[in-house]
């Protein structure tokens, strides 16, 4: 079948209705983000969002022809992963302020149109409304991917701590938290030296703003390390068995929080003031593991 019956038909599968919710929910975020810019573009983070949801959700290692991507499925005539559907239905659900702005304004300008050009915009309309369907459901199928990738991901950290575990069972099983530790004395330092140090100090403001360049992606790195450590002490079998998804998602989703609020407050950099909300939230959840860990571990 083709990709959008294939869809039309997972939207009333029961094994997608989650995806449908998570669809649902990211409706209110769409308007909220397009509400300045709509009818002439619309935010897609919301979707890719349910789409990530979905993947965490719906990942799986037993589709009927196997891992296969969305381009893979097109290519190729075959249907995708499970978990890649439901990120698709997650977008195909979300679109539908889209469509509902798109039509509204279809109606509207053909209302003020006479003759031929009014017959355009009612032919146009069939074409356009597919588009954003097809479009919000490629953002969906994109976080789907994501989500799924990191799942991937944590049963890889899973098989390497054990196999860790096996062979030092007494030892520090995990050397992540370093980089964690490091993380808590450059974040304050770096912020600090930025909103401190003024323009008209030269160099020193010009080291300032290189270091937090590099803050940014070196706050992505502790993340990760954060994630892997506490990875590792879970299947371990040590004392403390830490929530990781906890630990990572908070900063994520401060990062999220700060976005959206940003936007709506129209602020002129709401990516910017997103990525300050993920560095602080990230030093305060990694400031709460590492004393849970010296508590429960010892390191």
């Amino acid at each position: 079948m083709p990709p959008l019956r294939n869809t039309l038909a997972d939207l009333s599968d029961e094994r997608f209705r989650t995806a449908v919710l998570l669809g649902l929910a990211s409706i209110p975020f769409t308007v909220a983000l397009s509400w300045e810019s709509a009818p002439m573009s619309f935010s897609g983070e919301a979707v890719v969002v349910a789409g990530l949801l979905a993947g965490l959700h719906y990942a799986d290692r037993s589709a009927e022809d196997g891992d296969i991507g969305l381009l893979e499925a097109v290519r190729y005539g075959k249907r995708p992963s499970v978990s890649r559907r439901a990120g698709v239905v997650a977008g195909a659900v979300g679109s539908a302020p889209a469509i509902g702005w798109e039509i509204a304004y279809t109606a509207e300008l053909a209302w003020t149109l006479s003759g031929w050009q009014r017959a355009v915009a009612a032919v146009a309309l069939p074409i356009v409304v597919p588009f954003l369907v097809a479009l919000f459901g490629l953002g969906g199928g994109v976080g789907a991917a994501v989500g799924d990738w990191l799942v991937t991901r944590v049963d890889r950290t899973r098989d390497r701590a054990r196999s860790r575990a096996d062979s030092d069972a007494d030892g520090d099983v995990s050397g992540w938290w370093r980089w964690v530790a490091a993380y808590l004395v450059f974040a304050p330092a770096v912020l600090l030296s930025v909103f401190a140090v003024g323009p008209e100090n030269g160099a020193v403001f010009v080291l300032s703003a290189l270091a937090l360049l590099v803050l940014i992606p070196f706050a992505v790195f502790v993340a990760v390390a954060l994630f892997e450590d506490a990875v590792t002490l879970r299947e371990t079998g040590r004392e403390w068995n830490p929530n990781y998804w906890t630990y990572v998602g908070v900063p994520l989703a401060a990062y999220v929080v700060v976005y959206l609020l940003a936007t709506v407050l129209e602020s002129a950099n709401p990516s910017g003031d997103g990525v300050y909300g993920f560095v602080v939230a990230l030093w305060v959840s990694a400031a709460v593991y590492l004393a849970h860990r010296r508590r429960y571990v010892g390191t």
